[in-house]
């Protein structure tokens, strides 16, 4: 699952340390990950002059990564109760969490982070580390939207697919984690209403064919992983109804929600497609983001 950008990808997952409660949640999932795929963990705290329990604009460097030593030994110790034997490493980077992210996705398996931070308003809204890692990333980025951290046990795996390169990918990706997971993968397809062609405002007798079409198209696109893993049930899911609704109420019996970071429409250099930008933070269960080129 990890981007092609580098040409020696390092087997880990990366976790962004905070010490928000969603960001002790992501610490927990990301651990668990690590511990069943027998990879190390990377946990990153960036500091910068604007750590609120230091005081806002603070320049005490030696305050600052004092701080973030901390924090970085609490999350280690957190880890290991996980998995006392699971490979932990730290870094503090200067300079702002979003760039120090991005910047290990290069060579990462995927990048976990929770939806809301210590940032200015973050409690208003998702987290802007979260949305800038998730829309710039070069691998996978799990998204933990929730402060309690607990194993939902649906065995299902949930991923949105509009036809997009990114949802392809996203439908691959998926697909690995439900053969990890040993569980059901679910393939949503949710049509709004927008114009005369669409088949949702035309006969009944259409709709079926529409879903027969989609079916196919992604029963070729899976065709490989099937038969590298035919133990994956695969259930297809075409609804009418809004996406980011749609994949919301899915999540509600899933273990994992996946999404590619663009879809159909948009405009030309968009980082984050707006179903998955209204997903961050708005699922019951970890949401992945995925770019086109991780296919």
């Amino acid at each position: 699952m990890s981007g092609i950008t580098s040409p020696t990808p390092i087997a880990r997952i990366v976790a962004g340390i905070d010490g928000s409660a969603h960001g002790w949640a992501a610490l927990t999932w990301a651990a668990e990950q690590a511990s069943d795929l027998g990879i190390p963990l990377h946990l990153i705290h960036a500091f910068a002059p604007d750590i609120p329990m230091l005081g806002f604009g603070s320049t005490d460097q030696t305050s600052i990564r004092a701080e973030g030593k901390r924090l970085l030994a609490t999350a280690t110790a957190r880890a290991h109760a996980v998995d006392s034997k699971l490979v932990v490493t730290t870094s503090l980077p200067p300079g702002f969490a979003s760039r120090a992210l991005v910047g290990v996705s290069r060579d990462a398996t995927m990048v976990v982070l929770g939806a809301v931070g210590h940032g200015l308003l973050s409690r208003a809204t998702i987290g802007a580390v979260a949305q800038q890692v998730a829309a710039h990333a070069s691998c996978p980025v799990v998204i933990v939207g929730h402060e309690d951290h607990s194993e939902a046990n649906h065995h299902r795996v949930v991923v949105g697919v509009d036809g997009s390169p990114p949802s392809m990918a996203a439908l691959h990706t998926a697909f690995g984690h439900a053969a990890t997971r040993e569980a059901e993968l679910v393939v949503v397809h949710s049509w709004e209403a927008k114009g005369p062609e669409d088949p949702t405002l035309q006969s009944d007798s259409s709709w079926p064919a529409y879903e027969s079409h989609l079916e196919q198209a992604v029963t070729r696109a899976i065709a490989t992983k099937s038969t590298q893993h035919p133990s994956v049930k695969v259930r297809h899911s075409v609804v009418r109804s809004a996406p980011v609704a749609a994949l919301i109420q899915a999540a509600d019996t899933a273990d994992l929600v996946v999404v590619g970071a663009r879809g159909i429409g948009g405009f030309p250099g968009l980082h984050l497609g707006s179903v998955s930008n209204r997903l961050l933070g708005r699922t019951a269960c970890p949401l992945v983001v995925v770019h086109s080129r991780e296919a």
